[in-house]
């Protein structure tokens, strides 16, 4: 009879103990990606594409935002036609390096304006219809790892976009809480004497050991430091201990909420982009410092994007097209996609320029090292990598 490891590690592992095998165990069989970790950075509540990535020489962008448009004299140019937000000025250093693109107009067909619906569709990137499974559930099915966690979200409840993986994803708060219970004593015994016999029980004794050991292992991580701040740094601290752990991991999920601007949005977005340009810019400086930065991949996005049209309480309403940006020194560097014409609306909203499937097809070939094809049907992958 053949043993199913990987089936095995997954019933093993039920109830909660969800673990991850590092390469410092030497397993028999491949232990993680031949490509980089996707990290994937949710900014929740539909941020404001439009005061991110600015048109500032377009006359149409300030009569839609007579008060809510970003002055062009503060306005972070990039070339004659789109500028940053200024918040984003900690960014501007990853741009001239080579490590940040800034992907245009990212979008799809009928655009669905509910947050539920629209997260729903990016992370199973299925517009059509209500899939089961997430687009990074069927990469983990995709690719041959057979470790026991490929993937983790730093979340209270597993993402969509993680579901249909089967085994190996695991969902945290905390290293500190992912602890080998008590009860689980008597079982790590009995994985140790399986291990030193032979056939099919010497493989369950060694598959077990490995993922208490891989328990133990995380359970033991700490924070990372660096100057990191507010929620966002906090985590981004966590994913930093993932990654200079070597735990082989394929894709880790993080989100950062507020981005919901329906009334007094200039200070607040503003704040937000500054925490996310600061915590980020801190990041990759520290994955450089770390040796790690050409092993990971930073995609920022947002479920959709706001109307261009300011509203009468000083903020957005849901919209439709936006930016998403990609930070590793694989890329390449600077604005990719038109940015959607202010000129030609679809009842009052941003007509899409880039599927964002394109974005994630480049994501599964040039990060994860993976074929599309399986994941997200026939989509010509948007060339972001070098």
């Amino acid at each position: 009879m053949s043993f199913d490891r990987r089936g095995f590690l997954k019933r093993a592992l039920a109830g909660g103990m969800l673990l991850s095998l590092p390469r410092w165990l030497g397993a028999d069989e491949p232990a993680g990606t031949a490509g980089k970790t996707l990290v994937l950075l949710h900014l929740v509540g539909g941020n404001d594409g439009l005061n991110t990535v600015i048109p500032y020489k377009q006359p149409r962008y300030r009569a839609l935002r007579p008060t809510l448009g970003v002055a062009a004299n503060q306005v972070l140019e990039v070339d004659d036609e789109l500028g940053l937000h200024p918040s984003l000025r900690p960014l501007l250093g990853q741009l001239e390096a080579g490590n940040l693109a800034i992907v245009n107009g990212v979008g799809y067909e009928r655009p669905d304006f509910s947050h539920f619906r629209a997260t729903e569709i990016w992370y199973t990137a299925e517009p059509e219809q209500s899939p089961r499974e997430g687009w990074i559930g069927r990469a983990l099915q995709a690719g041959s790892s057979q470790a026991p966690v490929r993937a983790i979200a730093l979340a209270k409840e597993q993402p969509l976009s993680f579901a249909g993986a089967g085994s190996g994803v695991l969902t945290m708060t905390d290293f500190g809480r992912l602890q080998v219970p008590r009860a689980q004593a008597s079982t790590a015994e009995l994985y140790e004497r399986y291990a030193g016999l032979q056939g099919t029980r010497e493989q369950v004794g060694a598959a077990g050991a490995e993922a208490l050991a891989v328990a133990e292992r995380i359970a033991r991580l700490r924070p990372a430091s660096g100057p990191f701040s507010g929620r966002l740094g906090d985590d981004l601290r966590k994913v930093l201990a993932l990654l200079d752990a070597d735990l082989q991991l394929e894709a880790i999920h993080l989100g950062l909420g507020g981005f919901d601007t329906h009334a007094g949005q200039a200070a607040p977005h503003a704040g937000l982009l500054g925490a996310v340009a600061n915590n980020l810019n801190a990041f990759q400086n520290r994955l450089a410092e770390l040796g790690l930065a050409d092993k990971v991949v930073t995609m920022v996005y947002s479920e959709f994007g706001r109307r261009p049209a300011q509203n009468a309480s000083g903020g957005t309403d849901h919209g439709s097209a936006g930016p998403v940006l990609v930070l590793s020194p694989a890329v390449r560097a600077g604005f990719h996609g038109a940015h959607p014409d202010l000129e030609t609306l679809n009842n009052g909203n941003l007509i899409y320029t880039v599927d964002f499937r394109s974005v994630y097809a480049a994501l599964l070939e040039g990060a994860l090292k993976l074929d599309p094809q399986p994941v997200l049907g026939a989509r010509e992958p948007l060339e972001l990598f070098a």
